[in-house]
């Protein structure tokens, strides 16, 4: 078994301590110090380069490590000299201070990576594969003998743009053989300008699948499962990404017609470790509609995908072993729990006898319900799939809502637990969810419906989304709040400038988009506004500067544009650590609101772009909730209290007004409680 451990950091260079330690059985047989080697640098474990694997005979290990460079010296520090018979060394002087481009959000620091291969038997010594423009990771053993790997190389220049929930950065597949001691890595696909990810071996060994897509455009997208041939030195498509979903009348309205061929794994979620069925003729994946995150099986002969039912809506697969699912399983109105069952390998399209390991039943979510909706966008072609979740008590009238876009643009949110959407509806608050043009789940089509027109179509979307629930008495358009990240936060920024005589009540956002332009220079990712901008994949060049026509549209399009309009009280949520949303941001935005009188308000947080720390994301989960339910001047509805609780509180009401009439002291102030949360509150005065 191998172990990663970590420590505390290091005092001189600042990264965390690490150690790789190999047990047999219940012993520790190799404990590695990794900071004190010279073969590379620390382990990197995320899973966009790192895969730790044994070889087939268990007696190598396979991993991805960060390229450890010379250790730069100082021009003003005593070097002691070498003699004459020693290495000659390159000369590091001066080099202590030069910038080393790192792979961006949730990669800081990781510049150059190696694949390293350890081999337990050979006295536990450690082999790194390093290619000069090349960031390594995702390694695989090809076959069952050990001798060969494969891994994705990541290009480096002439910039490393960031990686994380991008599936568009030019990358290739290598292999190469261990036997040799100095043999050289054989690029095998990837020649043409794309994006490779999730090299996988075939069980029988002739080859291996992967994802892939093209590169540049947008930065979500569906991907092509492909297979290649050691033997014929080539790749075929297996499932194509190219399908469109026809819309069909149904008693119900018009929907979506059934998934077609497009294969859509969600953004960051790549094949399973060991995808195959053990006859090797399917593959298990990881895919969703427009609303729903499901299972499928990929008949690998014909491409053909075979849907696997779920007792929830949405399933997430943690492991796949010996035709065994380990999956979580949840919906919004329902918290995730694991179930288990087992694939019949000579009959795949039998129902599937799901097990559920545990029941969560001292929180149940009983009390809300989620609604499914597919409203007509101005393009009569495309439809928006949309979610409304309610407190169960007045699911069917209008009440306060809060609207809710996605970040990306180019993700989705589908029928899956989420805190915020639960947390919302226990406060009292619907939620309305809207996949505009640009979200995943549907087509190529609607993805690619929306670039070149950000801060319109999906506005516009939203708009029509709101019209839409509105029109059936189900939202009051009188109590709306806006809640939005990333590009959430670029929505719900316009939304505030462009419809200000909505006169929305309350708005919470967290690092927002607000101005294209300025937001080139200090994002991982510059080329994503000038895709969202324009639409055009030749627009961006490593080698251009922002000209004065082209920051013209961006700024048309960006919120700030319409900043002047904005009236609506505006909390900020903020990342210090940032690299995707540079933090300057949102604060330009907050300074411009507040220098106009908006009240407005600022967080900033110790966290990256996500905000995803424990004590951070309960910050932000307790402060959107107060600031929304402030400025609707709304307290929780009175619903929310058992007539128990409330007649125990009336029964103490009159107790202490009676002490007061007996005592003549003056608490007739008791009398006027205009909610129930204001009876706590004045309760709790009373008997204090």
């Amino acid at each position: 078994m191998a172990v990663v451990r970590k420590g505390s950091k290091d005092p001189e260079s600042g990264k965390l301590k690490q150690w790789l330690e190999i047990w047999d059985q219940t012993s520790k047989v190799k404990s590695i110090d990794i900071n004190a080697m010279d073969e590379h640098s620390a382990l990197v474990l995320e899973p966009t380069f790192g895969r730790i694997q044994w070889s087939p005979n268990g007696k190598q290990l396979l991993y991805v490590a960060d390229y450890k460079p010379p250790k730069a010296q100082s021009y003003y520090k005593k070097v002691s000299k070498k003699s004459d018979n020693s290495v000659k060394e390159s000369d590091t002087r001066g080099q202590e201070f030069v910038y080393r481009e790192d792979w961006g959000e949730c990669f800081d620091g990781i510049t150059h990576t190696v694949i390293a291969v350890l081999d337990v038997e050979n006295d536990f010594k450690i082999r790194t594969i390093e290619m000069p423009g090349y960031s390594l990771g995702q390694p695989f053993w090809t076959d069952s003998t050990g001798n060969t790997i494969g891994f994705v190389g990541f290009v480096e220049e002439p910039r490393r743009l960031g990686l994380v929930f991008c599936m568009n950065r030019k990358s290739s597949v290598f292999t190469v053989d261990l036997r040799a001691e100095k043999s050289v890595p054989v690029m095998v696909c990837g020649s043409e300008p794309t994006h490779i990810s999730s090299p996988r071996p075939l069980p029988d060994g002739t080859g291996f699948v992967y994802l892939e897509d093209s590169w540049g455009g947008p930065h979500g997208k569906a991907r092509h499962l492909m297979r290649y041939n050691f033997e014929s030195k080539t790749s075929e498509v297996v499932v194509d990404s190219n399908g469109r979903r026809e819309i069909i009348d149904t008693t119900e309205g018009p929907r979506y017609g059934k998934v077609c061929t497009i294969f859509t794994p969600i953004s960051g979620v790549e094949l399973l470790d060991n995808p195959f069925t053990t006859s090797g003729k399917y593959l298990v994946i990881n895919s969703f509609t427009e609303l729903e995150f499901k299972i499928c099986l990929v008949e690998l002969k014909t491409g053909r995908l075979i849907p696997i039912e779920f007792p929830r809506p949405s399933a997430s697969i943690l492991d796949f072993k010996d035709n065994v699912l380990v999956v979580s399983g949840s919906a919004i109105d329902q918290k995730p729990n694991v179930f288990i069952g087992k694939l019949n390998d000579n009959d795949v399209e039998s129902p599937v006898e799901w097990v559920e390991v545990e029941t969560n039943s001292k929180d149940s979510l009983k009390d809300i319900t989620v609604e499914s909706y597919w409203i007509p966008s101005d393009d009569r072609t495309k439809l928006l799939p949309t979610i409304l979740v309610s407190p169960k008590q007045v699911a069917q009238q209008p009440a306060p809502t809060i609207v809710i876009p996605h970040g990306g643009p180019h993700s989705i949110l589908h029928n899956t637990y989420g805190i915020y959407p639960a947390l919302f509806a226990r406060i009292g608050l619907k939620t309305l969810i809207v996949n505009y043009r640009g979200s995943l789940g549907v087509d190529e089509g609607f993805v690619n419906d929306l670039i070149g027109h950000v801060g319109d179509k999906d506005v516009k979307d939203m708009i029509k989304a709101i019209d839409y629930m509105s029109d059936k008495n189900l939202v009051d358009r009188q109590q709306l709040s806006l809640f939005g990240g990333s590009h959430g936060g670029f929505m719900v920024t316009h939304l505030s400038g462009q419809y200000a005589h909505w006169d929305w009540k309350a708005c919470v956002t967290r690092n927002p988009v607000v101005n294209l332009a300025t937001k080139m220079d200090g994002t991982d990712i510059p080329d994503w506004g000038y895709v969202e901008a324009f639409g055009k994949p030749d627009v961006f060049a490593f080698d251009k500067v922002l000209d004065p026509m082209t920051a013209e549209v961006m700024i048309k399009k960006s919120p700030t544009n319409w900043i002047h309009n904005v009236k609506v009280p505006t909390l900020m949520m903020l990342g210090r650590k940032d690299r995707r949303v540079p933090m300057t941001q949102g604060l330009s935005y907050y300074r411009v609101l507040k220098a106009r009188g908006v009240k407005t308000e600022c967080h900033v947080y110790d966290d990256k772009h996500d905000l995803q720390k424990v004590d951070v994301d309960g910050d932000v989960a307790i402060n959107a909730c107060l600031w929304i339910l402030h400025h609707l001047k709304l307290m929780a509805p009175k619903s929310t209290y058992s007539t128990e609780s409330l007649l125990l509180v009336i029964i103490i009401l009159l107790l202490l007004l009676l002490a007061d009439v007996l005592m003549e002291s003056p608490l007739i102030l008791l009398l006027i409680c205009p909610s129930v949360v204001d009876l706590k509150y004045v309760l709790g005065a009373a008997l204090w």
